[in-house]
């Protein structure tokens, strides 16, 4: 990242922005990170949509829409309000949280297609959400950290319970994908399951699961934006302000492409 670099943390002017940084820490408690799997899963069904219209389209800018925009700000007020909810599952744990995340990731799939069609069954968003729900279950993997030590992994088991789950719900979204010519879904499946794969047979450590995770949502944010540009806008504009709390608040860069080697 340019800015630490620029700015050293035993520099004068670190100190003064660290300062102020304080003043955004109410910004975590709205789960900001979760907002880009949310916003991967609207534009997944409204690419859906226009997926059906035209199979060929390619880098367009004037998909955007007023009614895409407005959906997209409906769910990450949602986010905000849900993240402050306890109740309401975060990660994969029983059968009750199991159908939250499906409910939840049917609905951004239906608003996201329904602002651009209606014409849809519900077959075309199984792969999508057969997927999504392969990320889950590596994101629900509990991971713990040790302070100043790289974090690891609690439970073996449920690691590779988890992870073998993930793999098949990949190669199923894959093959459902490729029957129903989505040429998305299909490659953004096929692109992500060797990393799941890798995490498997594997020996166990952090960096396969960190690995998993990052690529499970950068590689639909790319294909979905290869399609559609402008959503390089709020991802990387998200990315860039989380870089720059994270550096200037805690002395890290986060997120990140880096993985724990040790």
């Amino acid at each position: 990242m340019l800015v630490n670099r620029l700015i050293k943390p035993n520099t004068d002017l670190y100190k003064d922005l660290s300062h102020k940084s304080i003043q955004f820490d109410y910004l975590m408690a709205w789960d900001p990170l979760r907002w880009f799997g949310m916003w991967c899963m609207v534009l997944s069904g409204f690419n859906i949509a226009k997926g059906i219209e035209n199979r060929y389209i390619f880098w367009d800018w004037k998909s955007g829409t007023m009614s895409i925009f407005f959906i997209l700000i409906i769910v990450t007020i949602w986010t905000v309000f849900s993240s402050k909810n306890p109740k309401i599952p975060k990660n994969i744990d029983s059968l009750k949280s199991v159908l939250y995340f499906f409910l939840l990731g049917l609905s951004c799939l239906i608003l996201g297609s329904f602002s651009h069609s209606m014409n849809i069954y519900f077959i075309n968003y199984a792969p999508y959400l057969l997927y999504y729900f392969c990320l889950l279950f590596v994101f629900s993997i509990d991971v713990k950290s040790d302070g100043d030590n790289s974090p690891s992994i609690i439970d073996g088991n449920q690691r590779l319970v988890y992870l073998f789950i993930a793999c098949i719900l990949s190669l199923i979204s894959s093959l459902l994908g490729y029957l129903l010519d989505d040429p998305i879904i299909s490659t953004i499946s096929t692109v992500y399951t060797p990393f799941l794969i890798v995490s498997i047979v594997m020996p166990m450590h952090i960096r396969h699961i960190q690995r998993a995770r990052i690529y499970g949502l950068f590689i639909p944010a790319v294909f979905l934006s290869i399609r559609y540009p402008w959503f390089l806008i709020p991802l990387w504009s998200l990315f860039f302000i989380l870089r720059v709390y994270h550096y200037f608040r805690f002395k890290t860069v986060f997120p990140t492409f880096a993985v724990d080697i040790e």
